[in-house]
């Protein structure tokens, strides 16, 4: 008789995000930034739920997006349009955290620098 075992080995759970668009150095046109962000190890839900008395569930969390290190948008999704940012140079920061809005463990970010011209698109 012969015998075959196979060991499943987990995927990494530990949660990540990296910036995919816009990249280092992009000028952009108009005042909006669409951003498209990989997210491994972390459920994205809604930063802003309907019933915010739920108990928060392990695994999930959002996206939070920092301009010049200030609060500026969360997102539930790995993709997502930044409104009305003015023209300028900036540090756009992307973060992980956990459903209770606390920083996931350990540490999940990416950042770039960008210009935005305020200018409508060509």
């Amino acid at each position: 008789m012969f015998w075959l075992f196979f060991a499943c080995v987990p995927e990494d759970t530990t949660p990540s995000i990296t910036l995919i668009t816009p990249v280092e150095g992009d000028v952009i046109c108009g005042s909006r930034i669409a951003v498209v962000t990989e997210v491994t190890g972390l459920v994205l839900v809604d930063p802003y739920p309907a019933d915010s008395s739920a108990e928060p569930k392990p695994g999930t969390g959002h996206v939070d997006l920092t301009l010049n290190g200030q609060d500026w948008f969360m997102a539930g999704s790995e993709s997502f349009t930044v409104p009305d940012v003015t023209p300028g140079a900036w540090q756009l920061k992307v973060e992980l955290s956990k459903s209770d809005h606390t920083a996931v463990e350990p540490y999940a970010g990416d950042f770039i620098y960008v210009e935005v011209t305020g200018e409508p698109c060509p």
